[in-house]
């Protein structure tokens, strides 16, 4: 007999999880991407893939600035629900505490949920291990506009351990068609656009938009960062792209390990 609980990740991107999400009112049944200072909620489907029933399982969300490495000391909770779960079953659970989107982050995307019971206990460990814990799950994902084929977007890489550790952190290209599966409200915002390229991308400690990277004058996919314990970085990733859209990552690696990373859907607002 035993409780088994998964809110799943996302495949290949395990920070993007198709089932965790947002909504504008709790009645909703669409998705809804999060605005700056509009009030919305968060959801999360909840599985017990074990073979004994579960009753008041505890379901808390969470949410971060755009960041690659989040911890349950850097992430800020938002609120906790709970779900009953019969073996086998699987449910969605709303969190009934609203979320505000700040200004500061301009709405973007970057949630959690982990889902636990106290016959089936979270890791003792501030690290919340995404990709090898299944009760625990992140959607990293942000969309924002190109102006003229350019655009700039500043988010935050956090070392989780209290000794100091060296990052190594990289932009890519991936092909839309990876996520579209589990996005499909994406679609919606892509129906007639067409798949662009990223033309020059790089790490910059500008606030924003830079000459080089409006000209596309700079090529640099990559850059290690050395942070000290519990140290949250402020970084941010200028470039340029041809086309109507592209989809990018950034990945987080602590040598072959993917410690964190983040989705960005760059729009090109012609």
């Amino acid at each position: 007999m035993a409780i088994e609980l998964e809110i799943r990740d996302g495949s290949p991107h395990w920070y993007l999880s198709p089932d965790i999400w947002t909504v504008m009112d709790p009645n909703d049944i669409a998705e809804s991407m999060p605005v700056a200072g509009t009030p919305c909620y968060l959801k999360a489907r909840v599985r017990n893939n074990g073979t004994s029933s579960v009753t008041n399982a505890t379901v808390k969300f969470y949410w971060g600035n755009p960041a690659i490495g989040l911890n349950r000391t850097t992430a800020t909770p938002i609120g906790q629900s709970f779900v009953s779960l019969a073996p086998g079953g699987s449910e969605e659970v709303l969190c009934l505490t609203p979320w505000v989107p700040v200004f500061l982050n301009g709405g973007h995307e970057c949630i959690l949920a982990e889902a636990y019971h106290v016959s089936d206990p979270l890791p003792a460990t501030n690290e919340f291990n995404v990709s090898s814990d299944r009760h625990v799950a992140q959607r990293n994902l942000s969309v924002i506009m190109a102006l003229q084929s350019a655009f700039h977007m500043n988010f935050e890489m956090h070392n989780g351990q209290r000794k100091e550790q060296k990052f190594f952190a990289e932009v890519k290209q991936v092909k839309i068609e990876t996520i579209l599966k589990q996005f499909p409200h994406l679609e919606k915002q892509l129906h007639g656009k067409k798949e662009g390229k990223l033309e020059a991308v790089n790490f910059t400690e500008a606030l924003c938009l830079d000459k080089e990277a409006r000209h596309g004058k700079k090529e640099d996919t990559s850059e290690t960062i050395l942070l000290t314990g519990f140290e949250k970085k402020q970084m941010a990733i200028s470039g340029v792209i041809h086309g109507d859209y592209a989809f990018i990552t950034i990945s987080q690696m602590s040598g072959k390990i993917e410690k964190g990373g983040l989705g960005i859907l760059i729009i090109n607002n012609k």
